[in-house]
């Protein structure tokens, strides 16, 4: 088995373990961990979709339309739901929408569901949800948690988006860039060393979230 297709099983592996563990401890979430638990679920079916249309079509393209969107509508509702701000609300709520028709569109014309794969997308929604975590984090600011950061899992879920968006946008731009003058960098490896960290990150959010909302029930 070659070094990738190792790295590329370890992944959805780590992806089920995700899935597993936001499935056990759904109940003990709150609304917007919840969310973010659905999202490790269809994280690992997409992933799994994507290996499957590799095999079929010799592309994942069609697999990473889907999981571009899908990823940012449970990652923009989970900052729905943290965002005190009702202007952000409403704002969320419209990225949401355009973004999914920006979507379709984009499938449709300028990169082609079947052949090419969604690097506007992906290079949009990153770049908004980078945003977001910088204004959470401002949020955070204006008012602190008597609870210790570390122990927050509001920190762990939007240091993961901060991590998430920043890297890849630049991995997907950098790559884009080689394209473009016609050059080849190889940054997969890169890729997964990134999504296994986020993985890790949201794990530990989930994590926190689940003995934060323990705490809340049992002082009540």
């Amino acid at each position: 088995m070659k070094p990738i297709h190792l790295i590329e099983h370890s992944y959805q592996i780590v992806l089920l373990a995700v899935a597993v563990i936001g499935i056990f401890l759904y109940k003990k979430l709150n609304e917007q961990f919840k969310i973010l638990a659905l999202s490790a679920i269809g994280s690992f079916l997409v992933n799994v979709a994507s290996t499957l249309t590799i095999k079929i079509l010799g592309t994942n393209a069609p697999a990473l339309h889907v999981e571009s969107p899908m990823l940012y509508i449970f990652y923009a509702l989970v900052y729905y739901c943290l965002f005190t701000s009702k202007n952000l609300k409403a704002a969320i709520a419209i990225s949401i929408f355009l973004v999914s028709l920006l979507a379709i569109i984009n499938a449709v014309t300028f990169q082609p569901f079947l052949t090419t794969f969604p690097t506007y997308i992906d290079q949009l929604t990153l770049a908004i949800l980078a945003l977001l975590s910088l204004l959470l984090f401002r949020q955070m600011l204006l008012a602190p948690s008597t609870t210790p950061l570390l122990s927050q899992s509001i920190f762990w879920y939007n240091t993961a988006i901060l991590f998430y968006a920043t890297t890849l946008f630049f991995i997907s731009a950098l790559s884009n860039y080689s394209l473009a003058y016609g050059t080849y960098m190889d940054l997969t490896y890169l890729w997964y060393v990134i999504l296994f960290i986020f993985a890790i990150l949201l794990t530990l959010s989930l994590l926190k979230a689940s003995k934060e909302n323990q705490r809340i029930h049992a002082k009540g």
